[in-house]
């Protein structure tokens, strides 16, 4: 990598970092961060990098920029190897980095990107790319229900799906009302967003946002998945750490009825059982399976607490669903 990287980009990195899913390397003051591609079409990284600059046009620092390589071009392909560097200013993550006033700012920020979003375009498109996924999960079911298996993890998936579609149901028709019921307002404007935005997206150690976590949605997005993160963690959920999260966020950008239902149709859809499930199908390493195997056993046994916090979602934030004419899911109100 160290060689590819000089022949590439002419730098000399002296030791690769990990710095969560991804390696990279820094110099002076500012950090390297090495982005393997696999099928990330061009189109959507021009986005990606109009949106960055436009980003650092508005003035946040924390922004990593597209780097181009010895020939000017973005992307670098050396033997098996296809890549891109981002490069942004080593800057370490402290206290006075607060997640929740710090996304709101980024989300207004790109609420202005003026240009159309084609490739990187999410809004909108949750109930067709849900109904895609949980119709390729159930046909998939039914083929392995048919093969008869007799492993522990197959016998558990085969078991649980029901229930599990079941609730994606939910979270597809609590989408569909909310879109017809309600209306969106001026904070429901799309904005960039993140694939998955958790605690350690913008990193822990420096801070860093990089253009490919990105994509261009509803800010209630990052908000449900930054909550459903915390809440997974350990399967309990601090009071005061969601509070003080959404209180910072709502200071900024305080949210509309709409866009409380959207982040709660989002905690409905269960999509970190079929990641797990998927994960577990799409390895070939027995050490990996087992990991998902884990992790498959922690999801289903903690079933009635998620129920649970998504019973009492709306209470815990403090939202009262009758000043906000907010629907609750009935199976749910009714008792865990």
């Amino acid at each position: 990598m160290k060689q590819a990287i000089y022949e590439g980009y002419g730098l000399h990195p002296d030791e690769l970092l990990t710095l969560g899913a991804y390696q990279a390397f820094q110099y002076r003051d500012i950090l390297y961060t090495i982005i393997h591609l696999n099928q990330v079409e061009e189109d959507e990284l021009n986005e990606l990098y109009q949106m960055s600059q436009f980003l650092m046009s508005q003035g946040d620092r924390y922004i990593s920029t597209f780097m181009p390589n010895l020939e000017g071009n973005m992307i670098t392909e050396s033997d098996d190897l296809k890549f891109m560097i981002c490069r942004s200013i080593a800057a370490p993550r402290n206290e006075q980095f607060v997640i929740g006033s710090e996304l709101a700012e980024f989300h207004q920020r790109g609420r202005m990107f003026p240009y159309e979003v084609e490739h990187s375009k999410r809004l909108g498109q949750w109930k067709s790319l849900w109904e895609k996924r949980l119709d390729q999960m159930e046909e998939f079911w039914y083929g392995r229900l048919r093969a008869l298996p007799n492993q522990e993890i197959e016998k558990k998936f085969l078991e649980s799906f029901p229930y599990y579609l079941g609730l994606a149901e939910n979270a597809i028709q609590y989408l569909v009302d909310t879109e017809i019921d309600d209306l969106p307002r001026a904070v429901d404007s799309a904005t960039i967003c993140h694939h998955r935005f958790g605690q350690t997206t913008w990193g822990s150690q420096y801070i860093y946002k990089l253009p490919v976590d990105w994509v261009f949605d509803h800010p209630s997005r990052d908000l449900a998945e930054y909550i459903r993160e915390q809440y997974l963690s350990s399967y309990e959920l601090n009071p005061h750490q969601l509070h003080y999260f959404l209180s910072e966020y709502e200071r900024i950008n305080p949210l509309s009825s709409f866009s409380w239902r959207l982040l709660y149709a989002r905690l409905l859809f269960p999509v970190h059982y079929f990641e797990v499930v998927e994960g577990y199908y799409s390895v070939q390493s027995e050490e990996q399976k087992q990991g998902y195997y884990k992790q498959l056993e922690a999801v289903l046994d903690h079933s009635s607490h998620y129920e649970r916090f998504l019973k009492q979602f709306y209470q815990s934030v403090g939202i009262s669903t009758s000043r906000y004419h907010i629907p609750e899911v009935g199976w749910l109100s009714s008792g865990v």
